[in-house]
C-alpha cells in the first residue's frame, strides 16, 4: 500500500525529514538525489532521527548517539551508555512518480 508524502522538492539533498502515516513516523533521507525511508525512531530509546546529525548516509541519533545507514536501516555504531543495546531499523521503498513522493508501506 502507497501513501503519498509530498512532493519531490520538500526532500532536499542532503536532507533528512519526518513523516507520519496513521501516527507511525518515518524518516526520509535525500541521499545524491535518491530518497531512502527507515523508521522514524532510534530503536534504543526512541530518539528522533529527523533531529540527528546526517553526514553522507549515516544519521546520529540526537539523545545517546546511536547511527544508522539510512539507506538499510542498519545500526552502525550502538548508543553512548555502557551496556546498551541496539537494533537495525526498517527499510521502507520509495516510489516516486513525476514530482509526487510515494512511501510503500
Amino acid at each position: 500500500m502507497g501513501s503519498i508524502i509530498g512532493r519531490l522538492g520538500d526532500f532536499p539533498q542532503g536532507s533528512i525529514k519526518e513523516v507520519s502515516i496513521q501516527g507511525k513516523p518515518y524518516a526520509i533521507s535525500n541521499i545524491d538525489g535518491l530518497l531512502f525511508t527507515i523508521d522514524g525512531r532510534c530503536a534504543h530509546a526512541g530518539g528522533i532521527l529527523s533531529n540527528g546529525h546526517l553526514v553522507g548516509k549515516v544519521v546520529t541519533c540526537p539523545k545517546h548517539g546511536s547511527e544508522y545507514d539510512v539507506t538499510t536501516g542498519k545500526n552502525l555504531k550502538k548508543p553512548r551508555i555502557p551496556f546498551a543495546k541496539a537494533s537495525d531499523l526498517r527499510s521502507y521503498k520509495v516510489t516516486i512518480d513525476g514530482e509526487t513522493v510515494i512511501l510503500e508501506i
